[in-house]
């Protein structure tokens, strides 16, 4: 089952790969090889660690017969030590085989000797029998002989190894005879064809010649004769051996090297004695050998290297003291100018390289780093090439020509290499293949071979190899295959291998594809280490990967118990303690952790939010955050609006009454301000009855406290009571009247009052004084008393002289009252005589 470190592991895997190289803009797909990578053989003996070259790369090679010869085997640890082996190749795995039978067991081949001219290879080699001589082959062990004992028996006729140079069908070579005279020599592969060519200095010391160089159809070369070390030529005959010129007058030397032909003139350099080490020409006589350029004033000795035709012009690098600088010369004094200063901070030697119409060198420097530049000859057209992959600076390593092409190897990583190609231009810079590398350092050079590149290189799987490389845009490649990747350890020992094989595209199948570290390899913390591919299809043609993977502790700790926020309330105006709730931290890879919370924990934080981060960061520097807000706020509600819980007031009207009320001042022991707010106003109209009044007092902090006075509106005032004047009512009815009173009067500022009589009116009243008592009442039951007196007087006649005085009519009413005071008369008399 995958953890979720594996997913972490892999979701990395795919967000490096996803980022992975791309080429540079304008060049050709990522996803496809323009040069297919073919193995021609292993090199025997030979090692690919860290610094060292193979013999393949420093040591001559040539070419017959369409086949190229070269040598292999364990490096020559001294001058008489040569365990190397000649091989050939025709460019095929089965045409690529050592070429050991061609010698006699008993003789060692010089491996710096060997040249070729049409249809035969010429080297020397060594034997107890012969000594050190000249040996030819034509490829066939037949045909391998030694060609002449110039020195008979076990005396060497060639001192020590030399060059051998091809001149037409022979070749040129320095050999001393029996009598110690070291001069020049021919051989075209005979006995008899094996001649001294001229004796430049006649004697035991003889001339020592040093070969120069072709010019023309002759060669050049320096000898030391009665003239000193001068400049000679020969065509290969004695008649055509002759001193060109003797530069240094005299018996002095004048010392010539570095010869260079372009077209019919070869450049050299030589000093005079006047103006020391200088630019000179010839055409081979003396007439033609002049002087072209001092270039530095005086008698200085700077050091001329790096002879480059291109087009019509010579380009070479001038050393004088520590500054190197790019100069050209057409063969005219005034055409022999510099062109570009190469930078002040270079270190190391500078090469250039011909590759079509331009020519291209690289620098080192202290401050200024490796840079590749491009030339055409002019100071306008010298400049750096910008080389850039994916916003990363591409170094190149030795540059080549393949064809009007230059090519350069670069090295991603430690472990991989890669044949990049460039016209000079940024848009024509791009990579043409990845090639099967395990070399700490890439290829220090590769051999054109017809439309082909042959270069030795140490791939994980086949060893220290000779591979081919091929212009072919049906060549397999890796898709994906980033330089470098960082991949999480899942445990303090590492992690197990679960990189995905990067996607191949082209190619032919069936592909077989090989991976140094095969699913759940483990991995070790914190080394680097090279992951390689290789996939091969049918035809031969490999792709290859390599990834410099490191493992790292690229996971943060885990932090559990983070709260998402923390409310902390406060009696002070300066703030509170705080204490955060214990946390977990967790570290996948087991390492040890620092903690840090900031604020610290217990610190009093002030009135407010404040952001707390805790960190944890492991061994590795990686950090995991937890941040929360704290806010203390003003927990301290502040003190109480109401200073009194009740208060009355009469009532001013129906409506009521207004009301006033004392409040405590306000105050906080938090904060600063407070603020109250009411449900009613004081001065506000209050009904009748009980009315609530709420105080509610906020303070900064939003804490509130809350009161409440109880508004009484009481009508206790009893109306304004007036009574009648006391009142006299006569009636002719012994028995009395009934009571008839004029009505009293009330007021009441609040409510209506009702007014009670006791007696009622129309209440029977006995002759006599009676008292009238009279309630005035309002709606909240307040009362008022008056009272005033009623006296009742019997008065017989009363009745009847209202009535004569009030009535004379006729009718049945007025028939009706006289028969009663008829009768009234009648009984009044009656009781008269009673009483009598």
């Amino acid at each position: 089952m995958m953890t979720d470190s594996g997913r972490a592991w892999l979701s990395a895997l795919a967000l490096v790969a996803v980022g992975g190289p791309a080429l540079a803009s304008g060049g050709a797909s990522a996803e496809t090889s323009s040069v297919s990578v073919r193995r021609l053989s292993a090199l025997p003996g030979e090692r690919g660690d860290f610094g060292s070259v193979t013999n393949f790369e420093v040591q001559p090679r040539a070419t017959l017969n369409g086949g190229l010869y070269y040598f292999t085997g364990p490096r020559v640890e001294s001058f008489d030590h040569r365990p190397l082996t000649l091989w050939s190749t025709d460019g095929t795995a089965q045409g690529t085989r050592s070429m050991q039978d061609l010698m006699p067991a008993s003789a060692v081949i010089d491996p710096m000797t060997l040249a070729s001219v049409p249809g035969r290879l010429f080297f020397t080699a060594r034997s107890n029998a012969s000594g050190r001589e000249l040996w030819t082959s034509d490829g066939t062990a037949q045909g391998t002989h030694l060609v002449r004992e110039i020195q008979p028996g076990a005396a060497s006729g060639v001192r020590t190894p030399s060059a051998l140079i091809p001149l037409g069908t022979s070749v040129l070579f320095a050999a001393e005879d029996s009598d110690g005279d070291t001069e020049l020599w021919k051989s075209d592969g005979t006995e008899a064809g094996t001649v001294r060519v001229q004796d430049v200095l006649p004697g035991a010391q003889g001339s020592s010649p040093f070969l120069r160089g072709p010019c023309g159809d002759a060669m050049l070369f320096s000898a030391h004769g009665p003239e000193g070390r001068e400049l000679w030529r020969t065509d290969g005959t004695a008649q055509g051996t002759w001193l060109v010129r003797d530069i240094r007058s005299g018996a002095g030397s004048s010392d010539p090297s570095a010869v260079i032909a372009m077209g019919s003139t070869c450049f050299f350099t030589a000093d005079d004695g006047q103006h020391g080490r200088a630019l000179w020409k010839t055409d081979g006589t003396q007439q033609g050998t002049s002087l072209v350029s001092d270039l530095v004033a005086g008698g200085f000795e700077p050091e001329l290297s790096q002879f480059t035709v291109l087009g019509d012009a010579l380009l070479f690098l001038v050393k004088d003291g520590q500054q190197v600088d790019l100069w050209r010369t057409d063969g005219t004094e005034a055409g022999t100018l510099p062109v570009k200063a190469l930078p002040r901070d270079l270190t190391g030697t500078v090469t250039l390289v011909q590759a079509g119409a331009r020519a291209y060198y690289l620098t080192q420097g202290t401050g200024s780093g490796r840079q590749l530049w491009v030339t055409d000859g002019t100071a306008e057209h010298t400049q750096v090439v910008s080389l850039e992959e994916a916003g990363q600076q591409v170094v190149p390593g030795f540059l080549a020509a393949w064809g009007d092409e230059l090519v350069f190897y670069r090295a991603p990583n430690e472990w991989g290499a890669e044949l990049w190609r460039t016209d000079g231009t940024v848009q024509g810079t791009y990579r043409l293949a990845r090639v099967p590398s395990s070399r700490p350092f890439s290829p220090s050079t590769v051999v054109p071979f017809g439309d082909s590149l042959l270069v030795p290189d140490d791939s994980p799987f086949q060893g220290l190899s000779l591979w081919r490389l091929d212009r072919d845009a049906t060549a397999p490649a890796f898709r994906d295959c980033p330089a470098h990747l960082d991949v999480p350890a899942t445990h303090a020992q590492g992690t197990e291998m679960h990189l995905p094989v990067p996607t191949l595209t082209g190619g032919q199948a069936p592909l077989t594809v090989r991976t140094s570290h095969p699913e759940g390899t483990p991995l070790s913390m914190p080394m680097s280490v090279g992951v390689h591919y290789e996939a091969e299809d049918a035809q031969g043609r490999v792709a290859a990967c390599a990834i410099d993977v490191t493992v790292a502790d690229l996971t943060p700790p885990t932090i559990q118990g983070c709260p998402s926020e923390l409310i902390v309330n406060t009696r002070s105006p300066q703030g509170a303690p705080v204490y955060y709730p214990p946390f977990t931290v967790t570290e996948e890879s087991g390492g040890g952790v620092v903690t840090s919370v900031i604020p610290e924990n217990g610190s009093t934080l002030p009135l407010g939010t404040t952001l707390v981060t805790m960190t944890a960061r492991d061994r590795a520097g990686n950090a995991s955050t937890c941040a929360f807000p704290v806010t203390v706020r003003d927990g301290q509600p502040p003190a109480s609006a109401c200073k009194v819980t009740e208060v009355r007031v009469e009532a001013e009207g129906p409506d009521g009454a207004h009301a006033w009320w004392p409040e405590t001042t306000a105050s906080d022991t938090v904060s600063a301000q407070a603020t109250t707010s009411r449900t009613h106003a004081p001065g506000d109209l209050f009904p009748l009855g009980i009315t609530r009044v709420q105080l509610t007092r906020t303070d900064e902090a939003g804490n509130s406290r809350t009161c409440e006075i109880q508004v009484k509106v009481r009508d206790s005032r009893p109306p304004v009571l007036t009574c009648p004047e006391d009142v006299t009512l006569r009636t002719a009815v012994m028995s009395g009247t009934r009571a008839d009173y004029p009505l009293a009067s009330a007021e009441d500022t609040v409510s209506p009052a009702e007014l009670l009589y006791t007696p009622e009116l129309g209440t029977p009243l006995s002759p006599g004084l009676h008292s009238v008592q009279v309630t005035a009442l309002d709606a909240a039951g307040n009362a008022a008393l008056c009272n005033f007196h009623v006296a009742v007087e019997y008065d017989p006649t009363s009745d009847m002289s209202r009535s004569l005085g009030c009535s004379v009519g006729n009718g049945p009413a007025s028939g009706a009252g006289w028969a009663a005071l008829l009768l009234l008369g009648w009984t009044l008399s009656r009781r008269k005589k009673a009483a009598a």
